[in-house]
């Protein structure tokens, strides 16, 4: 008979196997920094759940805890951030839209809000990925636009940024109307986006460039509504 292993021994091999797997889960996130890696020190207790679509309308930190979306409808945010002094932490989660024209994903808006941080979310099938109007010092970085129409827009907004952001197959990966100012576009991806990575207004911006560095016409024209609609029947067929 094979003699058994001591429990001391057991246990020693159970923390080593333990061990392991939380440097793994490490490494995942350190390998997947542009999204999907929370960005904050927050523990759990300071952060309010975010379970569904919602309006935010106080300050603080708020923590996406599972995939939302799929019930705005024509004209309407999913998430609608009025507040200022707010995070917003995806941690990796989807905001999921149905191509609904003129719906957003994740809306940042008021007379003049600040210091809003939006972070390691996936917003998906919407006409606009994640929308910011009259906005100052708001941050978008580690996010993951996909099929949308406009990945990320800004509008009449300044001393803002999008960066280590990842942005395909998008009509439009950033647009960035002519009253914005002092917005930094720079160190995400970009890739298969069919009408451009990064517009200014009617002008095309060079990806990775500071959105106020070249002169353009007034903002960018709408998308085609059907944009979303052709785009599925495309990957359908």
């Amino acid at each position: 008979m094979v003699p058994s292993k001591s429990l001391s021994t057991q246990r020693l091999i159970l923390l080593f196997v333990v061990s392991l797997g939380v440097v793994s889960g490490s490494i995942f996130l350190v390998t997947n920094d542009f999204v999907g890696a929370p960005g904050g020190n927050a523990s759990a207790s300071q952060y309010t759940d975010v379970t569904s679509c919602t309006t935010i309308t106080e300050p603080g930190q708020y923590a996406l805890r599972r995939d939302v979306g799929g019930s705005a409808g024509l004209s309407e945010s999913c998430i609608t951030i009025k507040a200022n002094d707010v995070v917003l932490d995806g941690f990796g989660h989807t905001v999921d839209g149905r191509g609904v024209t003129n719906s957003t994903g994740i809306r940042v808006e008021g007379e003049s809000v600040t210091d809003v941080t939006v972070r390691a979310v996936t917003v998906t099938d919407w006409n606009r990925g994640i929308h910011v109007m009259n906005g100052s010092q708001v941050t978008i970085r580690k996010v993951n636009a996909t099929a949308n129409a406009e990945g990320i827009s800004i509008w009449n907004t300044r001393r803002s940024s999008v960066t280590r952001s990842e942005f395909h197959d998008n009509l439009i990966g950033v647009v960035v109307d002519n009253a914005s100012t002092n917005v930094n576009v720079s160190g995400n991806h970009f890739g298969n986006n069919y009408a451009g990575d990064v517009k200014r207004g009617r002008g095309r911006l060079r990806s990775d460039a500071d959105a106020e560095s070249l002169a353009a016409d007034p903002t960018t024209a709408s998308p085609p509504t059907s944009f979303l609609a052709e785009r599925r029947h495309r990957v359908a067929t």
